[in-house]
């Protein structure tokens, strides 16, 4: 049986996506997650990084999605 793994670059790109056909920017996302700076933010959407799960949750709760709707599984 393979190991589920996420595709950081996929999903990264379906979290900007998301984020953007729901009308929030950026800097909106970074004072509901009360990050100190933008940069994170950018580093999900380029796949260099992953929200952390609490991020995670609350991005679901803010878009209206199911966190499942927000990853995207790596091709095994």
């Amino acid at each position: 049986m393979n190991y589920a793994s996420i595709d950081m670059e996929k999903t990264g790109q379906l979290l900007k996506t998301t984020i953007q056909e729901t009308g929030f920017n950026v800097k909106y996302i970074q004072e509901y997650l009360h990050l100190c700076c933008p940069q994170p933010v950018y580093r999900w959407y380029k796949g260099q990084t992953l929200p952390s799960l609490d991020h995670f949750y609350s991005l679901s709760i803010l878009l209206g999605k199911h966190i499942d709707e927000l990853i995207v599984r790596k091709n095994p």
